[in-house]
């Protein structure tokens, strides 16, 4: 398997662009919500508000690119597991992008302080919330055969893959103990980060091996 290092560098690109547009989209929109009882400095900030919410649309779009560009390389060892990677990575998507809905939400509601209102934006944001901990759910566990196929492979050496498996399975389980309010998702999300941002900078910088077929059989 010969894989180009233009289709190796983009997929590498595609795993580190969304730590930029995910990390500076939810530094803007936390800045303007950090008062939510203060709707009126919502609506006078709309202009971040804003580009933080396009920032998290445009991560979703990263996220199908991995998906797809990793479907022809997955492709010859399972079409099964490449299907279900690129579904993975669409479910995910989508996700994210019904938490950045609810986020949107938020600039309909004007800037009187209502108590209602203000309780209606901690919900939609509360909302953004569990899409976030649904998505990270969807990736973890989808994403465990992903890695076991790249093992398989010998794409890349053979510890990368075994951290990913492991990295995403724990990130999956501290999404879970978010949802039951259990705050130790930050705890459980870090091999799976540091996989990514390893395997970004390794695509970027090294691509993957060339394998011959009975090499990876």
């Amino acid at each position: 398997m010969n894989i180009s290092r233009l289709h190796s560098r983009s997929l590498g690109a595609l795993f580190l662009l969304p730590f930029l547009a995910y990390g500076i989209g939810t530094a803007l929109v936390t800045s303007v919500l950090k008062e939510p009882e203060h709707l009126a400095w919502v609506a006078g900030q709309r202009t971040l508000f804003v580009g933080g919410t396009l920032l998290l649309l445009l991560n979703s779009l990263f996220v199908v690119g991995i998906g797809v560009l990793f479907f022809p390389i997955l492709r010859e060892r399972s079409q099964g597991i490449a299907v279900a990677y690129v579904c993975t990575r669409v479910m995910e998507a989508l996700t994210l992008i019904v938490g950045v809905v609810f986020l949107l939400c938020i600039l309909q509601l004007g800037d009187s302080a209502q108590p209602e209102r203000v309780t209606l934006v901690q919900l939609l944001s509360k909302g953004n919330f569990w899409a976030y901990q649904l998505a990270m759910i969807i990736l973890g566990a989808g994403s465990v055969a992903f890695c076991l196929s790249l093992y398989r492979s010998r794409l890349l050496p053979a510890w990368l893959p075994l951290v990913g498996a492991v990295g995403y399975g724990l990130l999956a389980l501290g999404s879970v103990f978010e949802l039951f309010g259990l705050p130790w998702g930050i705890l459980f999300s870090g091999p799976g980060g540091l996989f990514e941002l390893v395997l970004g900078g390794w695509l970027i910088a090294r691509g993957f091996r060339t394998v011959t077929p009975s090499v990876a059989a």
